[in-house]
């Protein structure tokens, strides 16, 4: 499962499950931050080939994390994003 199958895979108004978190933890848990960073990449540039990538969705999503990951990981997700411009 790719993280564009599970996003469009649910109605905006339904709730994650807990089985589809599940699946997208078991695919990337054992990745390195390189890896990581290069599915990322390649998930980007399929979005916007087909017109899908809504940056400032993505953006809400990184700042409402402030707070709740340390502040290491979420100025590191911050720099990420900046990439993806």
């Amino acid at each position: 499962m790719k993280l564009s199958d599970f996003k469009d895979s649910k109605p905006k108004n339904e709730q994650v499950s807990e089985s589809n978190l599940q699946q997208i933890y078991d695919k990337y848990k054992n990745s390195s931050q390189s890896e990581l960073f290069s599915a990322l990449m390649q998930e980007v540039a399929s979005q916007k080939a087909n017109g899908t990538f809504d940056f400032e969705n993505l953006q809400k999503m990184v700042n409402s994390l402030e707070g709740a990951v340390p502040q290491e990981n979420f100025e590191q997700m911050k720099r990420i994003l900046n990439r993806l411009k």
